[in-house]
């Protein structure tokens, strides 16, 4: 039996229970929050405790805080709600898991960009793509563009709870694209971006929807061929040569 198992930190607690607070109303919009003194003796917690849940709350905007005056609860909305899966999803490190989730958002994203797409969209999105090809040879700054690349497809897809999503997975995934890039290369991406904006400005949304899903399956494909399961496997490797694979 492990017995190693990892008891969650006071801090970690605390925060918990001042968020169920928030969301379940016990502090509602515009209250002002007890002041620290009053928050520690309520949890019977140090002040170093109070003080990292309620940076915890402040990072997660379901507060805000001003010097000399205190902390208030914000309005609970969708971006709130959906910063509130944060601290969850940043402990998956767990590239299926990832590049699944993209395989199927991503490629229905596509569908309503494909609907949407403007001529200067596409004149963006053929931008980033001349960009790409200029920097194949600079991984880092590829898995930048390649970022920047999906996060406008998501743009053009004017549907903010979309956008918001994808600010939230970037702000996940962000932390490992770079290692993600330096091994698999860049040339099948790059091939894929090119055929995803041919079907954005045809507005072919069955097309958009089918090669953003083949694009991203690509990727899936490699990290079970490779055994890449995890971030942290990548890491300290040699890149994989010949760029077959991208995100």
């Amino acid at each position: 039996m492990n017995t190693n198992v990892k008891k969650p930190r006071v801090s970690d607690q605390i925060f918990e229970q001042m968020k169920d607070m928030i969301i379940e109303q016990k502090w509602r919009q515009g209250d002002r929050l007890p002041s620290e003194h009053a928050l520690c003796q309520l949890f019977g917690v140090s002040r170093v405790t109070v003080r990292s849940a309620m940076f915890k709350l402040n990072a997660l905007r379901l507060i805000d805080t001003f010097l000399g005056d205190g902390s208030y609860v914000r309005r609970l909305d969708t971006e709130v709600a959906l910063n509130s899966l944060i601290p969850v999803a940043c402990l998956d490190e767990d590239l299926e898991s990832i590049l699944e989730f993209r395989m199927e958002v991503e490629s229905g994203t596509c569908a309503i960009a494909a609907r949407k797409a403007t001529k200067s969209d596409i004149a963006k999105l053929r931008e980033l793509l001349e960009k790409m090809l200029a920097t194949q040879d600079d991984r880092d700054a590829l898995s930048v563009l390649d970022l920047e690349f999906h996060y406008a497809i998501a743009r053009i897809s004017r549907n903010n709870l979309l956008i918001k999503t994808y600010e939230i997975v970037w702000n996940i995934y962000k932390s490992h694209i770079k290692q993600i890039v330096n091994a698999m290369g860049g040339n099948w991406g790059i091939y894929y971006h090119g055929k995803i904006v041919d079907a954005l400005e045809a507005h072919d949304t069955p097309g958009a929807r089918q090669v953003m899903y083949e694009h991203i399956l690509k990727n899936l494909e490699f990290v079970r061929e490779s055994g890449e399961t995890s971030v942290t496997q990548t890491m300290g490797r040699a890149p994989i040569t010949g760029g077959k694979h991208g995100v």
